[in-house]
Order: C-alpha cells, then sequence, then structure tokens
C-alpha cells in the first residue's frame, strides 16, 4: 500500500479553473503532450460553459464530487451528471460542459481500460475490497478513514499492489465518500476506436 497525499504543488490552472494530478502512469508521463498510459486527477470548472480540450486516443471517464455537470457530446449525446455520477467516453469527440463543478477524472489510453466505483460509508462501518486489476486506487473525496493502521483524509489517493491476495477493509471514522479506482492492461490489438 501507498498513500499519495493530495500535493498542492500538481495543481495547475487552465483556462477555466484548475486541475490537480494525483496520479500518472508511467511517473514521467507528460500530460502536456499526452505521452502518458494513464493519468488520474480532480480538477475545478469555474465557469458556467466550457469546451473540452481534445484528447485523441484517448479515453476519458469524468464524474462531479460537488455541483451538477452537464456534458454535451456534440452529435451523439448530452448526460446531466449530479454528484458520483460518471460518464465514460472518448477523448476525440468535442465535447462541452455546463455547471460550476469540482470533478474526478481518469484519462487512460488503449493499453488499459479503466472503471470507477463510488461507495459511501458511514461512520463504524468497514467496507472490504479485492485488489484486482494491474493497478487498484482509493481515493478519499471527504471524511475520515483507515487501512492497514494509516488514517487517510480528504484528497488521498490509496495505491494497493493488486498482486496481494489479501482483501482491503477500509475503516470509516467519519462518513464520507471514496472511489475505487481500477486499471486493467487491455489486448490492443482488440481495443475500440
Amino acid at each position: 500500500m501507498r498513500i499519495h497525499p493530495f500535493d498542492p504543488l500538481k495543481t495547475v490552472s487552465w483556462a477555466n479553473g484548475t486541475s490537480t494530478e494525483l496520479f500518472v502512469y508511467p511517473a514521467d508521463g507528460n500530460f502536456q503532450t499526452r505521452d502518458f498510459t494513464f493519468r488520474i486527477s480532480t480538477a475545478t470548472v469555474e465557469v458556467e460553459e466550457t469546451t473540452f480540450s481534445d484528447f485523441s486516443g484517448l479515453t476519458r471517464i469524468l464524474l462531479p464530487l460537488k455541483g451538477r455537470l452537464t456534458l454535451i457530446h456534440e452529435g451523439r449525446y448530452t448526460k446531466v451528471l449530479e454528484p458520483f455520477e460518471q460518464d465514460q467516453f472518448n477523448g476525440a469527440w468535442q465535447t462541452r460542459s455546463k455547471g460550476k463543478v469540482q470533478d474526478f477524472n481518469v484519462i487512460f489510453n488503449k493499453q488499459t481500460s479503466a472503471t470507477v466505483i463510488h461507495h459511501l460509508l458511514n461512520s463504524a462501518q468497514v467496507k472490504t475490497l479485492q485488489a484486482q486489476g494491474s493497478w487498484h486506487f482509493v481515493f478519499v473525496n471527504d471524511g475520515v478513514f483507515e487501512v492497514n493502521g494509516q488514517n487517510l483524509v480528504s484528497g488521498d489517493l490509496v495505491e494497493f499492489e493488486s498482486s496481494d491476495a489479501q482483501p482491503i477493509d477500509i475503516k470509516c471514522h467519519v462518513e464520507g465518500n471514496i472511489l475505487e479506482c481500477i486499471i486493467h492492461h487491455t489486448d490492443t490489438d482488440n481495443a475500440e476506436d
């Protein structure tokens, strides 16, 4: 288990808000040049309407942590997302959004696939997870949790060894929301466009 605490030095401004990188693979991956396998981040959208950047060749999973977000995929569909509801879409699509939000993002290339699962835990509740996939993460949105004797607070991203067959017990001390993020290697020959 490795904890990646929230690092304000990894927060950068963009035209309509901020973005904080939580994890990128490989470690020397470059978001600006799109030279990475996958990236996990949070962001704020501080204007009512914005146009998404082109992420051709990549797939995105996005879900609001605070606020309501409307995603408009031009010529495809429109989806309204309440907190912790998600949409997965092609990064090459022309996409606009409406709503001021804080959101959670996973962007990945054809060598990987990703799944994000939301869990709301009440005080004193224990959630047991099984490490799986090539990478397995838990992001703490709010609340206070404990794993293997270590306290986790808002903004922490915990990386688990997927090869470890031991179950992961997450103890909740203060009610809150966590996101489980599972990344798998894929067979690139059969990857969808």
